[in-house]
């Protein structure tokens, strides 16, 4: 289901059939919702140890371009080059399992994830090894080291806002025409969905000023009726 078809069934639910053109119930503030209570539960479900599926996770594309760590470096300095992504990253959902992060190259190679300190250290281990490519996060931003010959990567997370991944991909395609950020499929694991109503029609019956359960107990009667 798309984000869209996602804010259409909470608004039947919420409006109990379907909306008036002057209803009060926003598409725009049903998503927000949506996100947050998706974001709860996602997080809820990995801390209790419990399998994410694929549906849940997203791939950003990352453009690359010749950085640095700070605005500390000498612009002559060459120890100080590094390939950092293009934009900040979006926000990822936290878990006691971490981020979940995972990069690979394009051809689908992975990268691993590792510090620039465990990277000098390398040197002195006894297999005495070549530097492999290595990535981290700093400030909000990718960086790569070890490899000065990657124009993009791919980042596969769990997301805090879906959309912002959706426009982010769609604004780095050079192939693709950009949809509607509605129209694009909502990462989200089907045992998920029905819980992540219910905690959508309670956001809104508190930002209503309404008793918790009158806009569950309304949309459950709706569904009897009908």
């Amino acid at each position: 289901m798309t984000l869209l078809e996602h804010c259409y069934a909470i608004r039947a639910l919420l409006s109990k059939g379907i909306a008036s053109k002057d209803t009060q119930y926003n598409i725009s503030h049903i998503a927000h919702f949506l996100n947050v209570a998706r974001a709860l539960f996602t997080e809820q479900k990995a801390d209790k140890y419990r399998f994410i599926s694929e549906q849940s996770f997203q791939s950003l594309c990352v453009p690359l371009e010749k950085g640095s760590l700070h605005n500390c470096c000498d612009i002559t300095d060459t120890t100080c080059t590094l390939l950092k992504s293009k934009t900040k990253l979006p926000k990822f959902l936290n878990t006691r399992w971490g981020d979940f992060a995972k990069v690979m190259t394009l051809s689908g190679e992975i990268i691993s994830k590792t510090t620039i300190t465990q990277n000098r250290y390398s040197k002195y281990s006894l297999n005495r090894k070549t530097p492999k490519t290595g990535w981290f996060i700093h400030d909000g931003y990718l960086y790569i080291f070890n490899n000065t010959n990657l124009d993009t990567v791919l980042l596969n997370s769990l997301f805090d806002n879906p959309s912002s991944v959706d426009e982010l991909n769609c604004a780095s395609s050079q192939t693709t025409e950009c949809k509607d950020i509605y129209d694009y499929t909502y990462p989200i694991d089907p045992d998920l969905i029905d819980p992540v109503y219910k905690r959508v029609l309670e956001y809104f019956s508190y930002s209503l000023n309404l008793p918790p359960k009158d806009i569950e107990n309304n949309a459950k009667d709706d569904q009897v009726s009908s």
